[in-house]
Parts: C-alpha cells; structure tokens; sequence
C-alpha cells in the first residue's frame, strides 16, 4: 500500500510539472502573438513626410491691353460722332505703332443716357430728383490689343493718353502679360519638386540610417506664379499679369515609408 501511495505522489507530480510546463510554453507562445500584433503598427507607423519645391523665371509670350474710349453729345448723333472721331484716332496710333488689324479690335458700342435733375423743396430738405428730361448721350467702347509681342506694348500703353489733349476721351488701362505654355510647365516644374523632395529625404534618411521602401502619397501643391522675387503664396494658387517676366514656384509633398 505504501509502495501504491508512493506512486500515486510521483504520478501527480509528474502532472503538475507537466501541466506548468504547458503554461509557460502558453505564455510564451501567447507572448510572442502580442509582440507581434504590436509590432506591426508601430512598422506601419515608420514614415516621412518631406516637402519639396522648385522656382523657375519665366518670360511671359502673350500681352493683352486694353483702351476704352468715350463720346458724348446732347443728341445720339454728335455722341456717335465724338466717339468715331476718337476710334479713328486710336486706329492711327496703333497702326503708326505697327500693330497689324489681326492683333486689336473694337468692342461693341455701349450707350449711356443722362438725365437732368431738378432740386425740389426748401432749405434744409430740398432733394435732387431725376426728371424724364434727356441731358446728354454718352458712347462708348474698349479696344482689346492682343499680341505676342509683349515688350512692345509697353511704350504705347503709357502714350497713347497724350490723344486726351487733342480732346479724345481715351483711357488706357495697365497691359497684362501671360504665359501660354502653363501646362507643359506645370508638369515640368512638379517633377522638379518632387526631385527636390526626394533628395531632401534619403539625405534625412542617410543620416538617421534607415531606408525608404515606398512612397504612399504624393500631394501636388497648385503653382505660384509670382512676380520676380515675390514671396507671396496663395492656396488657390497666384497667377500676377503685372509683369513680363515671372517666377514660377511648384510645391510636392511626399509621404514615405521608412524601413
């Protein structure tokens, strides 16, 4: 019986030892799954974000400038003639300038009626009321110079008002200068900063000894076109027609994986 209880003790501790060891291998077993779960975000988690530019000065190939010019008369007639008296007058500027019959053009006749006024009531509540009495017509029209040749249009721009002392109501308005080719340019210059970006980021990368292993976003900034020198920015982006030459700045940001 004795030998029987000995037996029994060894064979329970045999069981017990057994089913410990079972606990650590579990324990272990689930350890490394919980190391793993966490170790997967934090890998996902490993990534930059770098932003790149480019800037280019560019030439603008297209100029638009625009000329109104007025007549007024008692009667419609003397304001049309007025008026043509002044169109004929900027027809012989631009043609004296070389400007071709292609490259401007005149725009539709605008009429403006003014009535008198007649102030009604006494002192300190008399009010100036329109009456149904025709003052004086007022015409006019706006010329639209359109030409390739930007440096060109400066000059007359700025000359053309000395018609004013030879009473030609003219009004000359700043010239816009525009680049054509904005498309093409436009993917050049983003391909230029997102070269920028990317060598702005294996030199981080290089330094903090790690290794890029995918690119998982690009986001393409809209183009700065600036005046020269500018530092101005918008988020809808900057188109200035003030100037014949521009700088033309693209932005690129990268999200980048990290190994």
């Amino acid at each position: 019986m004795q030998t029987n209880g000995r037996g029994l003790v060894w064979a329970a501790a045999v069981m017990a030892l057994g089913a410990a060891g079972g606990l650590v291998a579990s324990t272990a077993v689930a350890s490394r799954a919980f190391l793993s779960k966490y170790e997967m975000p934090m890998r996902q988690e490993q990534s930059l974000q770098v932003t790149g530019s480019a800037r280019k000065r560019i030439r603008s190939d297209l100029a638009v400038w625009k000329i109104g010019v007025r007549g007024h008369g008692a009667t419609l007639a003397e304001a049309y003639a007025a008026l043509k008296k002044g169109s004929d007058r900027i027809d012989e500027f631009l043609n004296a300038h070389k400007f071709q019959p292609g490259e401007f053009a005149a725009g539709a006749i605008s009429t403006e009626t003014h009535y008198k006024y007649e102030t009604l009531g006494w002192p300190p509540h008399q009010e100036r009321v329109k009456t149904n009495v025709i003052e004086a017509y007022a015409l006019s029209r706006t010329y639209t110079v359109t030409t390739g040749r930007v440096d060109e249009i400066v000059k007359p721009a700025a000359a053309i008002t000395e018609l004013i002392k030879d009473g030609i109501q003219v009004e000359s308005y700043p010239p816009d200068f525009y680049y054509t080719k904005i498309a093409e340019l436009k993917v050049e210059m983003l391909g230029e900063a997102s070269k920028d970006a990317r060598s702005r980021a294996d030199q981080i990368v290089s330094n903090a000894g790690c290794a890029i292993v995918e690119v998982r976003k690009a986001r393409m900034g809209v183009l700065q076109i600036t005046q020269p020198n500018s530092t101005d920015v918008s988020d809808s982006g900057i188109y200035d027609t003030t100037t014949i030459e521009k700088d033309v700045t693209a932005v690129v940001g990268l999200t980048l994986g990290l190994r």
